[in-house]
């Protein structure tokens, strides 16, 4: 009897969630990943908002078409195409992968291959760099170490991978503890100084196992804390996007 009694006292302790073990960084990391790429395309509308020091603002309204791959979040693509204002209307940036990036310039009906060199440069006068714009994924790029957990968030510290360049070779990441998207991105330098900070939040769920911020908020202190603001009006994902979308033609044409 005591022998059966400490077998059930064993089974119960092993079933217990709150002995299970944590997941290690690498895990979260790619369930981030994960959580980030859940539907096979999507189309994304918004407006962008820069903020100046002096309090003006420029606003600037876009489409977005995306096509993930969750097995290879690298090679997802992605097309933004700008409709307002008038002086940028028309104006595409494409993304191939995380490596292959077009510029197309309306006003000089010229499409432009973007180098690595321009890849930390920032987009519209904004705080997003075209690198932002490029990373689709984070674990492809980072090791992860898993620092700490509340009862809302994980909390992981990013370095980048062994012979890779990045803009900011550090990251601590604050993910939601059961969506697993991102709440809060803080970029930092080599020696862990933060550079800028994202946040992401009014999560909405537009499918089963997708969830989208409809605000990201993004601050560059090296810019004097200057501002850059993405309201998401409306998302409508897995609706077919052809391969033909991702194509400089289509980029050319404005389809």
């Amino acid at each position: 009897m005591k022998m059966l009694s400490a077998a059930l006292a064993l089974t119960v302790a092993a079933a217990s969630p709150a002995l299970a073990a944590e997941p290690t960084g690498a895990e979260l990391l790619r369930k981030v990943d994960d959580a980030l790429n859940a539907f096979k395309d999507g189309v994304f509308d918004a407006k962008l908002r820069v903020r100046e020091p002096n309090g003006t603002a420029r606003e600037f309204a876009f489409v977005t078409y995306q096509k993930s791959d969750p097995k290879k979040p690298s090679e997802s693509k992605r097309l933004v195409r700008f409709t307002s204002p008038g002086d940028v209307k028309g104006m595409g940036v494409l993304v191939e992968n995380s490596e292959t990036m077009y510029v197309f310039l309306p006003g000089f009906q010229k499409v432009r291959r973007m180098g690595t060199h321009i890849k930390n440069q920032t987009f519209m006068g904004s705080d997003f760099s075209f690198e932002d714009m490029s990373q689709l994924a984070f674990s492809e790029v980072y090791d992860a170490k898993l620092v700490g957990k509340d009862d809302k968030q994980w909390f992981l510290e990013l370095t980048q991978k062994a012979g890779k360049d990045l803009e900011f070779p550090r990251i601590k990441l604050a993910a939601d503890l059961k969506m697993f998207q991102p709440l809060r991105i803080e970029y930092q330098d080599a020696a862990g100084k933060t550079l800028k900070e994202q946040l992401r939040d009014n999560y909405k769920q537009d499918s089963p196992i997708h969830w989208q911020p409809m605000r990201v908020l993004i601050t560059d202190h090296r810019r004097n804390d200057h501002q850059s603001e993405i309201d998401f009006t409306s998302t409508k994902i897995d609706v077919g996007l052809s391969d033909d979308v991702f194509s400089v033609r289509s980029l050319v044409r404005g389809q």
